[in-house]
């Protein structure tokens, strides 16, 4: 099980400024699926209602026990077959479930790029993050066993998150696994693998590089970091790219002056990590050149 801290200075910082998906502005209804059954591991009931925030968007839930996906499909005849898995910022005990600030599901969704937001478990009700990362999981899962029916290419399905949410993803980046063989639940037989990850302003969350076993199985990366994020320091996402090198697995490290922590919020000085991530796209193969 992999342990995680948290720091005051973080519990009040609500979101990195990943700002990815408008329910508003596309076109068409998501779909909605919880991620597990009635019985998942860690589950915890009578966890009470989840709680909202006068001040925030509607859409940003505390004490989350029941997870849960919203699908944005692009028209089937515009489909690229990728596939982003999106975990937002929250420093764990919030999550948004449609996304940090609502404004771009259109931009990928418009360019073939299938979008899926993660509702995953709080802190509290859980008393692990572990629980959160095992929800990533289950939506790369869920994600790869209905790829045929959304139109997605079970090898394109990839992870997208940042500050929580990067710290998540790059914890399921060393804990997939390549499915469970016989078991009833059908989901879990096949391979939790992400095929590639996106961590904007990676977050430690007081753990140390040695605790990430990055080695030639580890699904390449493309890291951004502002040199004046003093919550998820360019140092750290320096080690995790040092850590993939030597494991000789592509990873790339853009990197901007200033923005913060906020540094990848739509209009502030880090938007243009979207053009990164196709050119990235490109160089490790998931795009045609």
């Amino acid at each position: 099980m992999v342990k995680y801290m948290l720091t005051s200075q973080i519990m009040k910082q609500l979101f990195c400024a990943v700002t990815l998906i408008s329910a508003v502005a596309l076109k068409s209804e998501p779909i909605t699926l919880n991620l597990w059954s009635d019985d998942y591991p860690g589950i915890i009931r009578n966890a009470g209602e989840e709680k909202k925030f006068p001040k925030l968007p509607d859409t940003v839930v505390a004490n989350v026990s029941i997870p849960s996906m919203k699908v944005y499909l692009p028209e089937k005849s515009k489909s690229t077959g990728i596939a982003l898995v999106y975990c937002s910022g929250g420093s764990y005990n919030k999550v948004s479930y449609v996304s940090d600030y609502v404004s771009q599901a259109d931009y990928f969704v418009s360019k073939g790029v299938a979008v899926i937001v993660v509702k995953y478990r709080t802190l509290p009700p859980s008393k692990n993050v572990s629980d959160a990362m095992d929800d990533g999981l289950r939506a790369v899962r869920i994600v790869r066993y209905r790829a045929k029916e959304w139109s997605i290419n079970p090898a394109k399905i990839g992870m997208l998150g940042g500050s929580a949410g990067a710290n998540l993803i790059l914890n399921a980046a060393t804990h997939w696994d390549n499915g469970k063989a016989g078991t009833a639940d059908l989901v879990e037989r096949v391979s939790s693998r992400p095929d590639f990850i996106v961590l904007l302003c990676p977050w430690p969350n007081k753990q140390l590089l040695s605790d990430f076993v990055i080695n030639e199985t580890t699904p390449p990366a493309l890291l951004c970091s502002a040199h004046d994020d003093k919550i998820a320091p360019t140092a750290f996402a320096d080690g995790i790219v040092a850590a993939y090198k030597k494991a000789g697995v592509p990873a790339t490290l853009w990197t901007i002056e200033k923005g913060g922590h906020t540094a990848f919020k739509p209009g502030n000085f880090g938007e243009g990590w979207k053009e990164q991530l196709w050119s990235w796209l490109e160089n490790i193969g998931i795009i045609a050149k």
